[in-house]
């Protein structure tokens, strides 16, 4: 009798804790579908006193797409963090660190504007380091520092546009296989991979790939101090080691992460600073919501994004080899 009654109470405490993960677990994508912001901690690196100098970091493929989990892209994140800076009076300085290839036209370009909103807002130093690889759209970013630093051996340049067309046509003839499109205009089905390219199609995509191009351009002139004749000579897509790039007026000062910083400080206008990086703070409700967006995804892998991905046409600033 005594069992049963402990066997009953484990009924009802099961019973008990499911509903509430069940209703923490709504709850907290209602919560955070409601309220998409972030909450950010301060680490602090070395200094001291009552400035500070950010370091923020660009890494990977700057993309402005979410994972499988609807947790934010890297640029979205940077791009609150860059908010952050704004708001903060007592931020003296801020040094970018990239080792990225680049990525998309859009979420980068999105990014250097913030980055150009930046300095325009706060009148603040913007100092880059670049890491292993900071090329395409790296370095589209890095024109927007005061001054760049980075290894001898650093992987840059890569300086254009790149749009990537998948085409299967030949294959689906062998197999037997066909699409056929019914269209509302000549152009509607443009760039079908079940179909080869025509000319007049080829030259808008290479119109768009141009529009793209020339804005590299410009940012990059602005940015570097250089004749346009110079850029459209160096910018033909090739990559440059950290050295070549110095001949080339692309890089300033060879350096790590460190010597950028303290460069940031000494043009920042004091004498001594707190050097921090922004971490996103860790909660339970955050891990919940991740759990549930996994676990309700039919595709928790991401596969069909990656298939998407590859099928779905986009303009880059990447370095692809």
């Amino acid at each position: 009798m005594h069992r049963k009654k402990w066997i009953a109470l484990l009924i009802v405490l099961v019973v008990f804790f499911a509903g509430l993960f069940v209703e923490l677990i709504t709850g907290t994508y209602d919560e955070l579908a409601d309220n998409p912001g972030f909450s950010w901690d301060e680490n602090v690196v070395s200094g001291s006193g009552s400035g500070k100098i950010v370091q923020l970091f660009v890494t990977g493929v700057i993309s402005g797409e979410q994972n499988t989990t609807g947790i934010p892209s890297m640029s979205q994140l940077l791009a609150e963090q860059l908010r952050r800076v704004e708001e903060d009076t007592t931020v003296k300085a801020l040094v970018l660190r990239i080792d990225s290839p680049g990525g998309e036209v859009v979420a980068t370009d999105e990014l250097h504007t913030r980055l150009s909103r930046l300095k325009q807002l706060r009148h603040i130093p913007i100092v880059i380091s670049m890491g292993s690889t900071a090329a395409s759209g790296g370095y589209y970013l890095a024109t927007t520092g005061d001054a760049i630093f980075a290894n001898p051996n650093t992987l840059t340049g890569s300086l254009g546009v790149i749009f990537n067309l998948f085409n299967y046509s030949d294959a689906a003839n062998k197999l037997g296989v066909h699409q056929f499109a019914i269209k509302s205009g000549r152009f509607k089905d443009i760039g079908s991979p079940s179909r080869p390219l025509t000319d007049p199609e080829r030259k808008i995509f290479q119109t768009l790939v141009n529009e793209s191009y020339n804005k590299f351009v410009d940012v990059i002139v602005k940015g570097r101090n250089l004749s346009r004749q110079r850029v459209l000579e160096i910018a033909d897509g090739r990559v440059y080691s950290g050295e070549q790039a110095k001949r080339l007026g692309l890089i300033d000062q060879f350096g790590d992460l460190d010597d950028a910083t303290r460069y940031a400080l000494s043009l920042s206008g004091v004498s001594e600073a707190l050097v921090v990086r922004y971490t996103d703070q860790i909660s339970l409700s955050k891990l919940l919501f991740s759990m549930k967006q996994y676990w309700s995804n039919p595709d928790p892998l991401g596969l069909s994004r990656v298939l998407e991905r590859q099928s779905s046409p986009k303009l880059l600033y990447q370095f692809m080899p």
